[in-house]
């Protein structure tokens, strides 16, 4: 079997780079060869031209490369995908991975307490009942103290009972 030229590796991964273009198995397919093959030669391709790999990017410049490249027009983002060493497939992962996340978010709400937390609110409130339990009752024994004060004044005391 006759190993194919480097042109021919090169124009498969490129037809894989273009914008909205074919799938390296699709194109492994297409040409009788093993996706695991393509995929490889994509590694080198992409090593020899000294792109980051997807996995490179962090998040917050995965958001800003979709918004950068959602308005852009087809050559426009090809340029742009080849100058940063990126496929079109990587940005649509990263928008389906975004959408995806953002409607987890959407519907899991409040996030849970930890049982710690609840524990500790739970002891918060029952030590903030006793102790309004408590200025009552001293509230009370003070107007007490204060009442026989003044009957005492106005009655007198017990001595002059005896």
């Amino acid at each position: 079997m006759k190993w194919p030229s480097d042109e021919f590796k090169m124009s498969l991964i490129q037809k894989n780079l273009l914008p909205n273009g074919p799938s390296l198995r699709s194109l492994a397919e297409k040409n009788d060869l093993s996706a695991s093959t393509l995929y490889s030669w994509k590694r080198k391709y992409v090593k020899r031209l000294g792109m980051k790999t997807s996995n490179e990017w962090t998040p917050e410049k995965k958001m800003e490369t979709i918004i950068k490249t959602a308005s852009m027009e087809e050559g426009e983002l090809g340029e742009f995908l080849r100058q940063n060493g990126l496929y079109s497939t990587d940005i649509a992962q990263w928008k389906q991975e975004f959408c995806s996340s953002q409607q987890l978010a959407g519907r899991v709400g409040r996030p849970k307490k930890s049982q710690e937390l609840v524990e500790l609110e739970k002891s918060h409130e029952a030590l903030k009942k006793e102790l309004r339990r408590k200025e009552k009752a001293l509230a009370e024994m003070s107007a007490r103290v204060v009442l026989l004060k003044k009957s005492q004044e106005i009655f007198g005391g017990r001595e002059e009972e005896e």
